[in-house]
């Protein structure tokens, strides 16, 4: 079965519809920005701006009983000597109730111990043998994220050029436009999730913006490859031969694409809570790539 888009007729319904995902992309971020607790453009996780991490279980006799995180935070309010230890404090129970996560902002050795003691008097005995906990310095978490920020600029700075040299001006200009409208979409994305959801964002969140960027490029590159080729070889209208080439490369991509988003499917549905966001932000670049390099893309090289 041959594929048959009609693009040059859903030109400007492919460009409003980018449009309109960029701008509620942008609204995100915006209102991240300036109405949301953390005020930063994207809800950013321990690793970039520090903080403590510990997990311990409870000692249940058979299974532990169920307590709301709220309500023990609101007795730890009430006993606790530091007040300033629970700012930004978040509590989970996992494993049936049995393993606490706690996150919390720059704690010292001493008002960690604190905590961990007055959450004791609260829930009952603690496995201290389970306990493990991370800690990430405010100027480590800086640190990291100032790496992530040069690394994606230098990603994309080096595509940027081999676009250039690949391609002409032209074909480089709009191939790093969509490379962008990828990037800024998956970006708005992640900035509605941590209003929503207050999900957050770690290292792994830019190894995917990474990932994404070079993804993108690749098929916007094999499209613009047959493009060109049959430009040179074919004497047919401009914009024909370019819809005819879109759709000669439309199933290799589209297969390519299938391909990458089913094991990534399999690591949201059976894998493991940290590695769910990172494959999230991987399978919403993958499709928005995809599309940006099929439809987007090639719509701007069409003629009025």
């Amino acid at each position: 079965m041959k594929f048959n888009f009609e693009l040059i007729k859903n030109k400007r319904k492919i460009i409003g519809f980018s449009t309109f995902l960029i701008l509620l992309s942008l609204l995100g971020i915006f209102y991240s920005t300036f109405n949301t607790p953390y005020k930063k453009p994207i809800n950013l996780g321990m690793d970039f701006v520090g903080g403590n991490e510990l997990r311990i279980e409870r000692f249940c006799k058979e299974e532990c009983s169920n307590i709301s995180p709220d309500s023990v935070l609101e007795d730890l309010r009430a006993i606790s000597k530091n007040k300033n230890v629970l700012n930004n404090i978040k509590l989970q129970f996992q494993n049936d109730n049995k393993l606490i996560s706690i996150r919390t902002s720059y704690l010292s050795i001493e008002e960690s111990n604190d905590l961990v003691t007055d959450l004791e008097k609260i829930i009952g005995p603690l496995n201290y043998e389970s306990k493990d906990s991370r800690l990430i310095g405010p100027k480590l978490g800086k640190r990291l994220l100032t790496n992530c920020v040069i690394s994606l600029l230098v990603s994309l700075s080096a595509i940027s050029l081999y676009i250039t040299i690949r391609f002409d001006k032209k074909y480089a200009l709009f191939a790093l436009l969509a490379l962008f409208h990828d990037l800024l979409i998956v970006f708005g994305i992640f900035s509605w999730l941590g209003i929503i959801l207050s999900v957050e964002v770690n290292s792994l969140f830019a190894v995917s913006l990474l990932t994404i960027a070079g993804y993108s490029v690749n098929d916007t590159v094999v499209i613009f490859d047959r493009i060109r080729e049959n430009l040179n070889s074919r004497k047919e209208d401009h914009n024909e031969t370019i819809q005819l080439s879109v759709n000669e490369s439309f199933r290799r991509t589209t297969f390519t694409s299938i391909t990458t988003l089913i094991p990534l499917l399999s690591i949201i549905l059976f894998g493991s809570y940290s590695l769910f966001w990172f494959s999230m932000a991987l399978s919403l670049g993958i499709i928005v790539g995809s599309y940006s390099s099929i439809l987007l893309a090639p719509s701007f090289l069409l003629k009025d």
